[in-house]
């Protein structure tokens, strides 16, 4: 029976009856979910980025304990209305018979990914990459290209877009077989090595915990936290690092000093800044050994530090503070998501803002996000205004570990239930969440979850949470012209702000000749997106805009219908805003 009604409705679609809308895939319960990945082997860490399509690129490393022992990695894409693009249990990035794990990944601005990961064929430790397309295609050699195969070993790969393409890779690397020191790579977008063979060192000194973002102008800024000093007298500063688009390093030959007090300073986040500089979050000693506080700094984009000497505090320093990641406000400053792990707020999900200036915008300790038994492990994405979506795992209900979201506004104030929304209440153990914005105001989420008792084996699980936080429901970007819209409209892009890509939507009621162009301040055109006759439905188009300054912008529809009954033309503008 169900053969048989989908053999009528793809008849009916390709017969123009009637307009076809696509219904959501997405689980609607916090107990079935969306699988990714559910074969008899271990699939662990999974990464995720938006497709430009409303959904979503997901990869993971698969152990197959049962059969060969062999590492590998794989990846999948769901779709905007929940529905797996690829083959089942996901495409192959890399099975070459040896061990791939700690993959790492980011959007290749045309609908695909770049994915880079540590490779153990040659014996040691390289780093390896590979791109797969929005349809599920990889790219480069079989298997993946290499990075850096220098001898001894190449370890913990991070990556972003270069904005053209390709991708610039740091990694620590101990091939002079005494310190790990952090280097970097770039790739075009057909795999090719851009700067020097092998990459190009960020200091001569060790650096660990790296992390990475654009500069806004193809190149990148890295920062690490760094033994300095004798060991066992010596400790941890935090360091930071440019590299630009042709791979030379301009904040002196060892990177610039954030912080370098006595006590140690640890596991540095960052984000880019409005400025083409970076706010950089660490842990931090000086409090005491017994005490990690979250600190705070900003550096333009000369390397020079902006807020006060050695950072400014997130919260009150008698509370311990870990696990923090970033996001940026849009404004110039930054949201903040982290777990207290001491005193009365013990192991639960806490946030804070900072302005541009470093000042602190909510309470002094900032806002509880999660504060139900035992949370952990929070990450951060923005709702696609001016507020955020974070996301946590915790041990309440079955006491095996659920993942929760809860939205957050830009005054502070909770918007979804006290304690967040229930994603997976799966009565087995889901850890280690990840999410990214969906473009519509909610978000997609995928973890790690262990329900398959059967095989005794890690899965990976997705869901969608909307912008009011409920499971389930289509996002806002639609395909193949769905349910025809009653009127004209021209949407708001997301993101917005942005950097450097964003969306635009826009609905037809009838087939009609469409112009989308973009203007600066002064009405000179600097893009035009469209001009061409478009079909009555819903579309959407991608603006880059790599090769422009921070500022706003204005787009403009101009749609001039062309059936039978021209119902008038449509005219309307509205505003963007870029920020580098």
């Amino acid at each position: 029976m169900k053969n048989i009604l989908l053999v009528l409705s793809i008849c009916l679609i390709g017969s123009n009856l009637f307009p076809v809308n696509l219904h959501a895939q997405w689980s609607t319960n916090p107990a079935i979910n969306n699988a990714i990945c559910t074969t008899a082997t271990q699939q662990q860490a999974p990464r995720v980025v938006r497709d430009g399509s409303g959904g979503a690129i997901i990869t993971w490393w698969d152990y197959d304990y049962l059969i060969t022992g062999d590492y590998n990695i794989y990846a999948q894409r769901i779709a905007a209305n929940g529905i797996v693009q690829w083959t089942v249990d996901g495409i192959s990035v890399c099975t070459n018979p040896a061990l791939q794990h700690v993959p790492e990944m980011t959007s290749d601005g045309n609908g695909g990914a770049i994915i880079a990961w540590q490779d153990n064929r040659s014996g040691l430790a390289d780093i390896y990459a590979q791109c797969i397309t929005g349809s599920g295609v990889v790219q480069w050699a079989t298997d993946g290209i290499p990075v850096c195969a220098e001898t001894l070993y190449q370890t913990s790969p991070q990556l972003i877009s270069d904005g053209s393409g390709g991708a610039i890779i740091t990694w620590r690397d101990m091939r002079d077989g005494i310190n790990y020191i952090p280097y970097a790579q770039k790739l075009n977008a057909n795999g090719a090595i851009q700067w020097t063979a092998g990459g190009v060192p960020l200091s001569q000194l060790n650096g660990e915990s790296l992390q990475i973002v654009s500069d806004g102008n193809g190149g990148a800024i890295i920062v690490w936290h760094q033994y300095t000093g004798v060991y066992p007298d010596g400790n941890f500063d935090i360091i930071v690092q440019h590299i630009n688009t042709n791979g030379i390093i301009s904040w002196g030959n060892d990177g610039v000093a954030i912080c370098s007090l006595t006590s140690d300073q640890l596991r540095p986040q960052l984000i880019s800044d409005v400025g083409n500089g970076t706010i950089i979050v660490w842990e931090d000693h000086r409090n005491g050994p017994s005490y990690s506080n979250l600190y705070a700094q900003r550096v333009n984009a000369s390397g020079v530090t902006q807020w006060t000497l050695n950072g400014v505090a997130i919260a009150p320093n008698t509370l311990h503070q870990i696990r923090h990641k970033l996001l940026g406000d849009g404004s110039g400053g930054v949201f903040i998501t982290w777990q207290y792990a001491s005193g009365g707020l013990m192991n639960t999900i806490y946030a804070q803002r900072l302005n541009s200036s470093g000042g602190r915008q909510w309470a002094s300790d900032g806002v509880s996000i999660g504060g139900a038994s035992d949370s952990r492990y929070p990450d951060i994405a923005t709702d696609g205004g001016t507020g955020a979506i974070i996301i946590w795992y915790d041990y309440r209900g079955s006491g095996n570990g659920d993942v929760f979201a809860q939205r957050v506004d830009s005054a502070g104030a909770v918007q979804w239930i006290v304690n967040g929304v229930g994603v997976c209440r799966d009565l087995s153990g889901q850890v280690y969440p990840r999410l990214v914005a969906d473009g519509s105001g909610g978000a997609i989420i995928t973890w790690d979850d262990s329900r398959n008792s059967a095989t005794n084996s890690s899965d990976i699980y997705a869901q969608r949470v909307g912008d009011n936080g409920t499971l389930g429901g289509a996002t806002d970007v639609n395909e193949n012209n769905n349910s025809l819209p009653a009127t004209f409209a021209l949407e708001q892009n997301y993101p917005n702000p942005f950097n450097p890509s964003t969306t635009i939507q826009f609905g037809l009621p009838s087939p009609s000749y469409v112009t989308l162009k973009i203007y600066n301040l002064l009405g000179q055109e600097v893009a035009s997106l469209i001009n061409e006759k478009r079909d009555a439905g819903q579309h959407s188009v991608q603006w880059n805009a790599r090769s422009l300054a921070s500022g706003v912008y204005f787009y403009r529809l101009y749609a001039h219908p062309t059936d039978a009954k021209p119902t008038g033309d449509f005219v309307q503008t509205k505003k963007l805003l870029l920020l580098r």
